[in-house]
């Protein structure tokens, strides 16, 4: 169930009253300006959105590409400007709601069995917001989870590298990268593409300088877990697809991050930690755990891509999908040209 509080203006309210006649909404006037509370089901949230356009201030019949929760804020501010402070649309969930209303909504919509409806693109935007901006507990649970992964591998222990995904900050950057690029934001596209850049390129350093200063103490092997990330494969480019786009999916499902993120970190962190080893211990197969780290890299990133296009995930507005789609066509076409180039390199070894 959800909560949206609408306050705007008090001469637009009733054009607004219209759209809500078949929700459970509530109406208080203030000095300047009316809140409307507004009760719907989860599932019904995203179809109220999509389908309830900008009637404000418009021609008779004609029809918007914004929505009326956005498309409110837009129209508001071309008429007063960026400064008005009387339009906020808030969307809440409440802990419980006791309603025969209600109730008997969600009777109607458990017999027609309709799906329990995705987050709204707004949702996750949100959710996404810190994972494109440089966050020093990203980078310090990052070089933690290097050395606990650094660790486990050196020991051949499986749980201690499983320990290691369970912190590893990987998955909210590709999460990130994966909205940014189908809402089209180029700016956070290549800051997405930067951290993730950056984390995987610290794993790599801080077991290289890890490795070194350990072999200086005691005679280090490969262990097999350490072998076992020295041979790429194309299967694993067809995994990691599979991976990032299973976690998209699951994300978009309201599975936690936790649960989806070991998932990314088992592609991601092992790989480059291992390249880092190989660099100091094993150079002949530095090369091949680098080829592996790449392949999972881009093969996640393509599969988080190829999920938000397959479940539709875009902007509102009319225009700003156009420019999202050829945003997207582009790097869509380049992360192809990258798999063929790996797939290549791959069979090459």
């Amino acid at each position: 169930m959800k909560k949206v509080i609408i306050t705007v203006p008090r001469e637009h309210a009733s054009k607004l009253e219209p759209l809500l006649k078949d929700t459970l909404y509530f109406i208080e006037d203030a000095a300047d300006n009316t809140r409307i509370t507004v009760f719907v089901l989860d599932e019904m949230l995203e179809d109220m959105i999509e389908k309830t356009h900008d009637t404000l201030d418009i021609p008779e019949g004609s029809q918007f590409s914004r929505p009326v929760w956005t498309g409110i804020i837009s129209r508001i501010q071309n008429t007063f400007g960026q400064s008005d402070k009387n339009t906020i649309i808030e969307v809440y969930s409440p802990d419980f709601i006791l309603s025969p209303y209600l109730e008997n909504l969600k009777k109607e919509s458990e017999d027609q069995k309709k799906p329990r409806g995705r987050p709204s693109i707004e949702k996750m935007i949100q959710a996404t917001e810190g994972y494109s901006q440089y966050d020093i507990n990203g980078v310090v649970l990052a070089a933690i989870a290097g050395i606990v992964a650094l660790i486990g591998l050196f020991l051949n222990n499986v749980g201690i590298i499983i320990g290691a995904m369970l912190i590893s900050p990987l998955l909210g950057p590709i999460y990130a990268l994966a909205i940014t690029t189908a809402i089209g934001d180029v700016k956070k596209i290549f800051r997405c593409v930067q951290i993730i850049g950056m984390y995987v390129g610290m794993l790599v350093g801080i077991a290289l300088v890890a490795t070194f200063l350990l072999s200086l103490v005691f005679q280090l092997s490969v262990t097999d877990e350490i072998a076992a990330r020295m041979v790429s494969n194309v299967v694993y480019i067809i995994m990691a697809l599979l991976l990032g786009f299973a976690t998209i999916v699951a994300l978009s499902r309201g599975i936690p991050e936790g649960m989806a993120g070991v998932a990314i970190a088992a592609a991601l962190l092992p790989p480059a930690v291992v390249t880092g080893i190989a660099l100091v211990i094993e150079p002949a197969g530095a090369f091949n755990a680098l080829i592996l780290t790449l392949q999972n890299v881009i093969g996640l990133i393509a599969g988080a891509i190829g999920a938000v296009i397959v479940l539709d995930i875009r902007p509102r507005d009319a225009s700003d999908q156009d420019r999202a789609h050829q945003i997207l066509s582009r790097i869509g076409t380049l992360l192809i040209v990258v798999v063929i180039v790996l797939v290549a390199l791959t069979l090459l070894v």
